[in-house]
């Protein structure tokens, strides 16, 4: 009996309670169902279409889903206002809350005033894309059910690293010529020369850069709940995380790697914590320089020859130390808690360090000689730092991001209209690099020139009214932790990427966790886990 229950003095309280217990188990389940649908089955999600229609495939799985799920939580609404008396909802509207409902309203009243109504399909979104105003809408609606009624349980987060290791094990596979699920359907002539090596494609996600939103989430996700837990599954999550960071290895985008750094940078006051932790995220550290190893070996792309299995070595023995260093302190390291202000300051002043090597590291390696060009990532940041920001930059997303901030002054208060960057984008600005741009490929900026200041001030609410608790929580909650770093690494990485149904509805997933009421029940995971 539910310790409510029996706490309750008199048969109507008890009724009542009773009443109450019986639809919180209700309401658990469809929220627990909604967690497992969005993070496990929506990225495994492919029809025989293959990549043919594979956002639209998803985004119909994403509406069909949602729509079931929005008719059992209308059912239980009834349910508990039927009642004599009525069941009303528990709780207060938090910051986030409000921020939330201000964006889904600003979203309703810029779809209907969007000047390209008439050319665009505001509502659904663009055919490539399907990033319009339901699809947002429903992501707000996902955000309540999850921080209402979802209760964590270890078998939500197995079903996870079970999907992440699949979604990984396709792509890498695929990749090495092994596509046994036959994604790539192309075989005309449009696309000779195209084989799995530079194919820009991979696994059931799709293009490179969702991938790497994909993985950034799944690395991070997967690898602190190694990190902070005792649970039997650990080792099914470190595997989850050195398999997605092959894959971000292997899709070539820099944005999740962007993301990964973020999140690993804020995580470190919760790294240092103590030395079990420590030991434990040395030894994550080993696993992905382990599969970084292991990936440029099997690399035999000729233009890559460069990187022989001599220059490697180094890798694999940082690799080798750490993994014997992080198993000595995760074996005989103390985990006894220091004082909060002792975690705090070493944290601070590990972040500042890591911000100043970082620039310094910049500084020193982006370098290049003037005849012989570069155009990776650390010498484009080492240019921006210098004030030399050129179109090509970010695969030209800075020539994106230009032209996107000069077209925004038309629409400032609330856009013009969702998924309608491509109608207000610049005509004479499309076919750069032969593309015409469907997306800001920077969220922020997607939200700034689609729904305006107001819609990304909201949204920017949003996020950040979401954070101060969990941070607080997060030395005790493992969960809290693991959830709380994914989502800093997808905000990272979404500076840089594009919002589609396929990966943006773990951002959403992981706001409902943190925002979540019912995590105060189960305050200390790492003692709850344990015991499963």
């Amino acid at each position: 009996m539910p310790k409510a229950v029996k706490n309750a003095a008199t048969f109507p309280e008890r009724k009542k309670a009773a009443m109450y217990a019986k639809m919180d188990v209700w309401q658990a389940r469809i929220a627990r169902l909604l967690v497992i649908l969005m993070l496990c089955f929506q990225p495994l999600f492919i029809t025989p279409n293959r990549y043919l229609y594979l956002t639209g495939d998803k985004y119909r799985f994403f509406l069909v889903y949602m729509c079931i799920i929005l008719a059992a939580v209308l059912i239980v609404w009834i349910a508990r206002m039927t009642r004599t008396p009525p069941l009303r909802p528990r709780g207060k509207l938090t910051i986030p809350d409000w921020a939330v409902l201000g964006f889904a309203a600003v979203t309703i009243v810029s779809a209907i005033f969007s000047p390209f109504s008439g050319e665009a399909n505001v509502w659904v979104g663009i055919p490539e894309r399907f990033d319009g105003a339901i699809t947002q809408l429903l992501y707000v609606a996902a955000f309540f059910v999850i921080s209402r009624w979802y209760i964590p349980k270890i078998r939500d987060f197995v079903f996870f690293g079970i999907s992440a290791i699949l979604v990984a094990l396709i792509g890498i596979l695929q990749f090495y010529g092994m596509d046994f699920l036959g994604l790539w359907p192309f075989d005309d002539s449009r696309f000779a020369g195209i084989d799995s090596y530079n194919i820009w494609f991979r696994s059931t996600l799709g293009n490179v850069n969702i991938v790497s939103t994909y993985t950034c989430v799944a690395i991070l996700l997967s690898g602190f709940l190694f990190v902070r837990t005792k649970s039997k599954w650990r080792f099914l999550w470190l595997a989850a995380s050195a398999l997605n960071f092959w894959m971000m290895e292997l899709a070539r985008s820099d944005s999740g790697k962007v993301g990964l750094i973020v999140a690993m940078v804020v995580a470190i006051p919760f790294i240092v914590e103590n030395m079990k932790s420590l030991g434990k995220t040395m030894i994550l550290g080993s696993t992905w320089l382990a599969a970084y190893t292991i990936q440029m070996l099997l690399y035999d792309v000729p233009i890559l020859q460069i990187r022989t299995p001599g220059s490697l070595l180094p890798y694999a023995l940082v690799a080798i130390v750490l993994l014997a260093a992080g198993l000595v302190l995760a074996i005989k390291g103390n985990d006894s808690d220091p004082k909060a202000p002792v975690k705090w300051k070493l944290g601070v002043i590990l972040i500042a360090v890591c911000i100043i090597a970082g620039f310094a590291g910049i500084e020193v390696l982006g370098r290049s000689d003037p005849d012989t060009p570069r155009n990776d990532f650390v010498y484009e940041m080492r240019e921006v730092m210098h004030g030399n920001i050129r179109d090509e930059f970010g695969s030209a997303r800075a020539y994106i991001w230009r032209n996107a901030l000069e077209a925004f002054p038309n629409n400032p208060i609330i856009g013009t209209g969702p998924d309608t960057f491509y109608n207000v984008f610049p005509s004479e600005a499309h076919g750069y690099a032969g593309q015409d741009y469907q997306n800001a490929h920077n969220e922020y900026l997607q939200i700034l020139i689609c729904q305006g200041i107001l819609g990304l001030l909201c949204y920017l609410v949003f996020l950040g009214g979401i954070l101060p608790k969990p941070f607080r929580a997060a030395f005790k909650n493992p969960l809290l932790l693991a959830a709380l770093v994914a989502f800093m690494g997808y905000c990272g990485q979404a500076f840089f990427n594009l919002s589609l149904p396929i990966t943006s509805q773990l951002l959403w997933v992981l706001a409902g966790m943190l925002a979540s009421k019912r995590n105060r029940e189960l305050l200390d995971l790492t003692d709850h886990w344990a015991a499963k």
